[in-house]
C-alpha cells in the first residue's frame, strides 16, 4: 500500500531522501568534493544499469534503481546543505562595516537590537555581505536611534552566537543560524551616512511600506497592543508582541492565528478570486489566474516568506494552474512539491518547526477531517458550521500536536474553545485590514474601518487572555524523545493506511506500535529524575536550579527575566517533570540569606550566598559539592576550616581576576574544582 501511495506522489519520493540527506549533513561534516564524487559515481552506476544490463536481469535487480536513486538524492541533499550552509566566524574581531537597517527587534538591558543587511566590510570578510545580521547598539552611545532604511558605518566586533549551556536548553544561536543570522555585531561607535546612491532596496521598501501601514492605523485609533497584534496577524511580524500577549495566545492554543499561514493565505485567495470575478473575467481565464498568483506572492514577500506562507502560496499557485488547465491534483503530491520547492529555496527550512507544523497539519486535515466531520450531521446550518470548525481543529491537532509537544513542551487544554471563538473573527479582520490598506489614502474609509478593526483585535486579545487564565489551561513540562516523535508519526501513518484501505495487516501493525509507544511513555516516566540540580552561567549570572519531588527552586546572584528562565530551564523542567510553579531567590551581596543545603543520591550539596559568614564547624562531616554563588566574604581557607569539601563548584559569573585570586591554591582545601565557565554546566540527578 505504501509503495502504491508513493507511486502516486512522486514529489514525496523526491523530498524524503533530500530531507534525510540534509539532516545527515547537519550531524556529520563531509567535504563537498567527497559528496560530489560519490553522487557522480552512483549516478553513473544508475545510468549504466539501464544501458548495459540485459532485459532478463532487470527483474532480478529490480530494487537497485530505487535504492541507488534514494542514495543519490540523499547525497544530493547533504551536498546542497554543505554548499548553502551559513558561514560562521570562529574568533571575535574588530571591523568597520557599512550596514542598512531593516527593522528593530527589541532591546536588552544595555543595548538596542536591530536587524540589518551587511552592505560593505573589509575584503577578508566580503563573503558575509548581503546577508541579515543582528546589530547591538549601546544605549549610552545611541542618542538618536536610526530609522528603517538608514545606512550607517559602525565599528565593533563580530561575535558568533554561543551554544546553550545544556543540550536541553533552548539553542537560540542555532535558531538564528537556521534563519541565516550566523553572528551578531556588537557596535561601540556608529555614524549615519548619506542614503544609498542606488536607491532603496526591495527589502527596505517593504519594511517602509509595512511601517507606513501600521503608522496609518495607529493614527486612526489603534493602540500599541492592537497594532502589534495586527502586525503579527496581517503582516507576519511577531517581534512587537509583548510577552503577555504571546503567553495569552500560546496558553489559549491560538498562537497559530498570529502566524500568517494557510488560513490567512486561503482567506486572501478567496478575496482575490471574488474581487477579480467582479470584473466579469472568465472563470478559467489566464488573466484571472495571473492576477491571483501575482498578488499571493506579493503578499508572501511582504510577510517574509515563512515556511507556512511559502507552503500555502506554492499550493495555491499549483491549484490555480491546475484549475486553469483543468487537471486533477493530488493533495499529498502538492505537499511534496511544496516541501521540495521550499528546500530548493532554503534547505535550512527543514530545521524550522513551522515547516513541519504547517505540512503535518495540512496532511492531517486531508486524512482525518472528512472522517471526523462525518461523525455527526446537523441540519441546522450554524451547528453544522460549528462542528466543521471543531472537526478541522481536531484533525489538525492529530498531525501538529506531537511536534508541538516536542518543541514547546506544553499542551493547551482549551484549544477547541479558543478556535471556536477566535477563528470566525479572523476573516473579517483580514478583510478589513486589506481594505484599509488599499484605501489608506482615504480618511473617510479609514475612520470607518480602523475602529472596527481595533475592536476585533481587542476582542481577540481579551478572549485569549481569559481562556489562558482558566484553571489548568495548559499542561506544561511535557517531554518527548526524538525516537518517540518518529514512532508517533509512524503509528499515525499506519492508522491512516488501515482506515483508508481497510487493510487488517496495517491495523495490527498500528496496534502493535501503539502498544510499544505506550510502554515507552511508561518507561521514560519511570526513569525520570525525581531530584535534580542544575548549575549554570546564564548571561553572566550565577544560577542554580534545584528540582525536588514537589519543589522547583531557583537561586541566582542577579535578577532574571521570565524569558531568561524559560529559555534556560524549560527543556530541563520537561525532562525532569518539574513543577510548573517555581520560586526565585536572589543571593546578592546585600541579601541576608543563609546557606541552603540539599541532598541528592546521599550527597550533601551546599549553596553559599556571597554575603554569608560563619565560624562554627558545620555538623555534616563532609560537603560533597559546595556551590559559591559569587565571591564570598570568607576565604577558601576559612571555609575549608569549618567543613571538608569534596568538590567546589563555581557558577562562573565572577570577575575573572577576583575569581582566580580567590581560588589560588584551591587544591590544598578541596578535592576537585568545577568551574562552569570553563567546564560547562553541572547537572546532577537521581531517580
Amino acid at each position: 500500500m505504501i509503495i502504491l501511495f508513493l507511486k502516486k506522489t512522486p514529489f514525496l519520493r523526491l523530498v524524503f531522501p533530500l530531507i534525510i540527506g540534509i539532516y545527515f549533513a547537519d550531524s556529520f561534516t563531509f567535504s563537498s568534493s567527497y559528496l560530489l564524487i560519490s553522487t557522480i559515481l552512483l549516478l553513473l552506476c544508475y545510468i549504466g544499469f539501464y544501458l548495459w544490463v540485459e532485459q532478463k536481469l532487470l527483474y532480478r535487480f529490480r530494487y537497485f534503481p530505487g535504492v541507488s536513486g534514494f542514495i543519490i538524492l540523499l547525497l544530493t541533499g547533504a551536498m546542497y546543505l554543505q554548499l548553502r550552509r551559513p558561514s560562521v566566524i570562529d574568533s571575535n574581531r574588530r571591523v568597520i562595516a557599512k550596514v542598512e537597517l531593516t527593522g528593530a527587534v527589541g532591546h536588552t538591558e544595555k543595548n538596542y537590537k536591530y536587524e540589518v543587511y551587511l552592505r560593505r566590510v573589509e575584503d577578508s570578510l566580503s563573503s558575509f555581505t548581503g546577508r541579515k545580521r543582528i546589530v547591538y547598539l549601546s544605549k549610552d552611545t545611541c542618542k538618536a536611534q536610526p530609522d528603517i532604511g538608514d545606512s550607517f558605518f559602525l565599528q565593533g566586533r563580530f561575535i558568533a552566537f554561543s551554544k546553550p549551556d545544556h543540550h536541553l536548553s533552548f539553542d537560540y544561536g542555532n535558531y538564528l543560524r537556521n534563519h541565516r543570522i550566523a553572528y551578531r555585531i556588537i557596535a561601540d561607535k556608529y555614524e549615519i551616512c548619506l542614503p544609498n546612491e542606488n536607491g532603496l532596496s526591495g527589502i527596505i521598501l517593504i519594511a517602509k511600506f509595512k511601517r507606513y501601514l501600521l503608522n496609518t492605523f495607529k493614527n486612526y485609533g489603534l493602540t500599541d497592543e492592537e497594532t502589534a497584534l495586527l502586525d503579527a496577524l496581517y503582516l507576519g511580524d511577531k517581534s512587537q508582541l509583548r510577552n503577555e500577549q504571546k503567553d495569552a495566545f500560546s496558553g489559549a492554543g491560538a498562537m497559530h492565528l498570529l502566524a500568517v499561514s494557510g488560513l490567512h493565505i486561503g482567506i486572501i485567495y478567496l478575496m482575490l478570486v471574488s474581487f477579480v470575478k467582479a470584473f466579469n473575467l472568465k472563470k478559467n481565464s489566464v488573466a484571472l489566474s495571473g492576477i491571483v498568483i501575482a498578488v499571493l506572492w506579493i503578499y508572501a514577500l511582504i510577510t517574509g516568506f515563512s515556511p507556512s506562507v511559502l507552503r500555502a502560496s506554492i499550493m495555491f499557485t499549483i491549484l490555480e494552474i491546475g484549475r486553469l488547465a483543468q487537471l486533477k491534483t493530488n493533495i499529498f503530491n502538492l505537499l511534496g512539491a511544496s516541501m521540495f520547492i521550499i528546500l530548493l529555496i532554503e534547505p535550512l527550512s527543514v530545521f524550522n518547526i513551522g515547516f513541519w507544523l504547517s505540512h503535518c497539519a495540512v496532511a492531517s486535515i486531508v486524512c482525518f477531517y472528512p472522517k471526523i466531520n462525518n461523525w455527526f450531521y446537523f441540519r441546522f446550518p450554524p451547528f453544522r458550521w460549528l462542528w466543521s470548525v471543531l472537526a478541522v481543529t481536531l484533525a489538525a491537532q492529530i498531525g501538529a500536536l506531537p511536534i508541538s509537544i516536542f518543541a514547546f513542551h506544553e499542551f493547551p487544554l482549551y484549544f477547541l474553545v479558543s478556535n471556536i471563538l477566535l477563528i470566525p473573527i479572523v476573516s473579517p479582520l483580514l478583510i478589513m485590514a486589506v481594505s484599509a490598506s488599499l484605501f489608506s489614502f482615504s480618511p473617510h474609509i479609514l475612520e470607518l474601518l480602523v475602529p472596527a478593526l481595533g475592536n476585533g483585535l481587542s476582542y481577540m486579545e481579551q478572549v485569549a487572555a481569559q481562556i489562558n487564565d482558566l484553571p489548568r489551561a495548559t499542561v506544561t513540562n511535557l517531554f518527548l524523545y526524538r525516537w518517540q516523535l518518529v514512532f508517533i508519526y509512524t503509528s499515525i501513518i499506519l492508522l491512516i493506511i488501515a482506515i483508508e484501505y481497510r487493510y487488517s495487516g496495517y491495523l495490527r501493525n498500528f496496534l502493535f506500535s501503539l502498544f510499544i509507544l505506550i510502554g515507552s511513555f511508561y518507561l521514560s516516566s519511570s526513569l525520570r529524575p525525581s531530584k535534580a540540580l542544575f548549575v549554570a552561567n546564564i548571561k553572566g549570572k550565577s544560577v542554580v536550579n534545584y528540582i525536588g519531588n514537589e519543589s522547583n527552586e531557583i537561586y541566582s546572584c542577579s535578577p532574571l527575566s521570565d524569558k531568561e528562565i524559560e529559555f534556560a530551564f524549560k527543556g530541563i523542567w520537561a525532562y525532569c517533570g518539574a513543577a510548573s510553579d517555581y520560586s526565585l531567590t536572589l543571593m546578592t551581596k546585600t541579601a541576608e540569606i543563609k546557606p541552603v543545603c540539599k541532598q541528592i543520591n546521599g550527597a550533601y550539596i551546599l549553596i553559599v550566598p556571597p554575603s554569608v559568614q560563619w565560624v562554627d564547624t558545620i555538623n555534616a562531616a563532609t560537603i560533597d559539592k559546595l556551590i559559591v554563588m559569587n565571591q564570598p566574604q570568607m576565604t577558601l581557607e576559612q571555609i575549608s576550616g569549618t567543613m571538608r569539601i569534596n568538590e567546589l563548584v563555581v557558577p562562573g559569573a565572577w570577575n575573572s581576576f577576583r575569581k582566580n585570586r580567590w581560588l589560588k591554591g584551591y587544591s590544598k582545601y578541596v578535592g576537585k574544582l568545577h568551574d562552569v565557565y570553563t567546564d560547562g554546566v553541572l547537572f546532577v540527578s537521581s531517580r
